[in-house]
């Protein structure tokens, strides 16, 4: 980690913002051609085209990380600012008691971000929520696969007509026309990934009329068909065809990154108010021994009024007696609220109680500096960020519909066939219809091809300017996607840093700010010595005293954001999930009637 103190500049964001897309020169392919020669070159497959477009990126990092690294801080050489360190096993006086139960009265429970962590992947409402939405996706690819089912199919028909005909060509001599029929048909069709589209089925019905040409009476019929179509240009192929599956794979792929974003969001939130509860609990120590300490030296004051304390100055201690006693009340109402955040984002049972409840801070924070450099930060960013794999899995599936509008550019082709076998018996003997259409004759059969275009082509030509424009802009939507997350990781960067110098500053205005205070003690016990006036000096302690407080709250603070920042950094860099050992895993119930689940849980 470099010693100086780093700024938030615009030169490397500018550098970044400079470089990407901008091409060196004209032979360089555009945003299209490179997505295209990308998917067509890694066949699809989403580590290859991450790494074919992350090249476009390169550069610009790589310059990113040098503007970073060759910067000087204006407070660097002599300056004594952002310098120093905070001595290894430095403990401050109140930690030891904010690892302990504070309030006696209650019952308490023991917490830190791990165990809150676990908590909350396991109760949390938010959580369920998040996990559900991969799920929901999931149903798309089943729902794609179903075209491809075989389907079962039947339908019965009963005839029964008498109307009036105005020839004898039809009924022989009756003037009304009588038909009497009852007709069944059954099968199963199936359509295959090449498009392909098959169908059998049997038809078994009788038919029976009037008139006097009609022979045999009462006759049986039944038929046997197999009817076959394939298209040979658009819709052919199983690329084609296996598509709306491909597609609905991917977007449940993005689902679980979305996931994954949502919770190490979630994950933020709770370190965050863990923090904040270990503030509260802090500030709550810091002020309660203030207010004791003031108490103490005004009833010291009380005892020289009238010597060397004018009833002015009495006054005015009263005052920061009260103001103290005021702080350190309202500190452990803070400190409830602080704990009531926390089981608003975990949801456990367990950390509400009807006597009320103490949530112990057992996780101290760590004031040791970071190991983490500025570029393994952008290169662990760049490769781990959920929101970067969602743009390029959103590309891969443009990629998938932009072929399938190619191939809607061709004519409709298909190649057809039927074949047939029929039977015919009177005296409704429908068995030996049934086996005469295989046992007499031959079978009977049609096919042929069925052509048709359209003149100019104006849909399918629309649709796949429509596409290649989608891919353009969604290459554009990485780029700024891209740019938002390496701003971000720069930014959560320096702020670690900033945060660390911080709470060394801080520390060394508490060091100075508690040599004063002992130095007052001590000519306290001086002046005591020496039977000399000392009321303005115990009145100088109290003051002291409360800039000491000050400073203490000062370094709390700055000690608990710099431990918050190393989150938010894991976070940033997309690494939060994983750095805690938490595993996303869909489980599906052994009961058929309970629904599946995705188990958020911590290794």
């Amino acid at each position: 980690m470099k010693k100086s103190f780093r700024i938030l500049t615009l030169a490397s964001l500018g550098c970044f913002l400079c470089t990407v897309p901008v091409h060196a020169n004209t032979e360089t392919p555009t945003d299209y051609e490179l997505v295209v020669q990308a998917t067509e070159k890694s066949e699809l497959d989403y580590d290859q085209l991450k790494t074919k477009l992350f090249e476009r990126y390169s550069s610009a990092i790589e310059r990113m990380e040098q503007a970073e690294n060759n910067y000087t801080s204006i407070f660097s050489g002599d300056s004594s600012i952002g310098n120093g360190s905070i001595p290894a096993g430095f403990s401050p006086w109140w930690q030891e008691r904010v690892n302990g139960q504070i309030n006696k009265g209650v019952p308490n429970v023991s917490t830190d971000v791990t165990s809150l962590f676990t908590r909350a992947l396991k109760h949390s409402s938010q959580i369920r929520v998040f996990s559900d939405l991969p799920l929901i996706r999931k149903t798309t690819i089943r729902e794609a696969e179903g075209p491809y089912d075989f389907r079962i199919f039947a339908e019965g028909r009963l005839t029964d007509l008498d109307e009036p005909v105005g020839d004898e060509l039809r009924t022989g001599d009756s003037r009304r026309y009588e038909e009497h029929s009852k007709n069944l048909e059954y099968g199963v069709r199936k359509k295959f990934l090449t498009g392909t589209e098959v169908e059998l089925k049997q038809n078994i019905g009788d038919f029976d009329t009037n008139s006097t040409f009609f022979n045999p009476r009462d006759q049986a019929r039944t038929g046997t068909y197999l009817t076959i179509s394939q298209p040979l240009l658009k819709t052919f192929g199983i690329a084609y065809n296996r598509a709306p599956i491909d597609l609905a794979g991917i977007d449940y792929s993005i689902a679980g990154e979305e996931l994954r974003r949502n919770v190490e969001s979630h994950l933020l939130e709770v370190s965050r108010a863990y923090w904040g509860l270990y503030l509260e609990r802090s500030l709550l120590l810091q002020r309660e021994q203030l207010a004791k300490k003031s108490a103490d030296i005004y009833k010291k004051m009380q005892k020289r009024t009238g010597l060397d304390v004018p009833p002015s100055l009495l006054a005015r201690a009263k005052s920061l007696v009260n103001a103290h006693e005021l702080a350190a009340m309202q500190a452990e109402y803070a400190m409830l609220n602080a704990q009531s955040r926390i089981r608003a984002l975990v949801n456990d049972p367990e950390l509400l109680n009807a006597s009320g409840l103490e949530m112990v801070t057992d996780q101290l924070p760590s004031n040791e500096p970071f190991d983490i450099t500025f570029d393994n930060a952008l290169q662990t960013t760049i490769n781990n960020r959920p929101e970067i794999a969602q743009a390029v899995k959103h590309i891969q599936s443009a990629y998938i519909r932009l072929e399938r509008s190619e191939n809607e550019l061709r004519p409709n082709l298909d190649l057809f066939f039927q074949g047939y076998v029929k039977g015919l018996e009177g005296d409704f003997e429908y068995g030996d219809a049934y086996s005469g259409q295989f046992d007499e004759g031959s079978p009977s059969y049609v096919g042929g091809i069925r052509f048709e275009f359209p003149l100019g082509n104006n849909g399918a030509q629309a649709r796949n300017l429509r596409k290649k424009l989608e891919i353009r802009q969604l290459l554009h939507q990485l780029d700024t996607t891209v740019e938002n997350v390496l701003l971000e990781a720069q930014v959560s960067y320096r702020e670690l840093e900033k945060n660390y110098r911080s709470m060394v500053q801080s520390y060394q205005i508490m060091l100075s700010d508690d040599e004063e205070v002992k130095a007052l003690l001590s000519r306290v016990d001086y002046l005591l010595a020496n039977n000399d006036q000392y009321g303005d000096v115990l009145y100088r302690l109290m003051d002291a005293s409360e800039r000491l407080t000050s400073s203490e709250e000062l370094f709390a603070k700055s000690e608990l954001t710099y431990n918050y920042s190393l989150y938010n950094l894991q976070r940033a860099m997309g690494i939060l999930v994983s750095t805690n050992k938490i595993v996303i895993e869909e489980e599906t119930p052994e009961d058929g009637d309970e629904l599946p689940v995705i188990n958020v849980s911590k290794q």
